[in-house]
């Protein structure tokens, strides 16, 4: 009898923790897939560039913000002569897995219709090998009630983050990367 009432107990006491994080869970709001952003790294008279098309966007209310994940293993070189581990080298992809990038996004800019783009400078916090630097970059918003995109490019140092380059690619890389997000979009489930 102990054992029955135990058990019950155990399965009750279960099914309010699934419960509980199946409720959490669709509270958070989702990530809008399929976005394409384009990461090129200078090297010494040629630029090295890769292509990820599963970025991830989100809106975040509570930080105001549009959050894109990429997932570092993820970068594709563009052409056939390009390593194709440096990306994910050179991002020290094995200890830092995404490449994350919030960009400010007030809520009244984002909920207006707005049918013709606006570019306007954004603080933007990117986080690279581990270290996050605060930048301010130019975003184009194209937005309607339930949905917006956006695009943007702008370019990085890696010494600004105090990040470091493999010994490899030291004498092939100048440490300057330059990111390209073109029409990426988040869309209100």
């Amino acid at each position: 009898m102990k054992i029955y009432i135990l058990r019950i107990f155990f399965f009750a006491l279960l099914s309010s923790l699934f419960g509980a994080q199946a409720i959490a869970q669709d509270e958070r709001e989702p990530y809008t897939g399929n976005n394409t952003i384009l990461i090129a790294f200078e090297g010494q008279g040629q630029r090295y560039e890769f292509k990820s098309e599963q970025m991830l966007v989100r809106h975040n209310r509570d930080r105001h913000t549009l959050e894109c994940v990429v997932p570092v293993a993820t970068l594709v070189p563009l052409n056939d002569t390009i390593p194709p581990a440096m990306a994910y080298e050179v991002l020290f992809g094995a200890k830092y897995p995404e490449l994350l990038i919030s960009i400010a996004a007030p809520e009244e800019q984002l909920n207006a219709a707005v049918f013709v783009p606006s570019t306007t400078n954004r603080t933007t916090t990117i986080v690279l090998q581990g270290i996050n630097n605060e930048t301010v970059v130019p975003i184009a918003i194209l937005s309607d009630k339930n949905s917006f995109y956006f695009s943007t490019n702008f370019d990085l140092n890696l010494e600004n983050f105090q990040a470091s380059l493999p010994v490899k690619y030291l004498p092939v890389l100048t440490g300057r990367v330059l990111v390209s997000i073109d029409k990426a979009y988040w869309y209100n489930l």
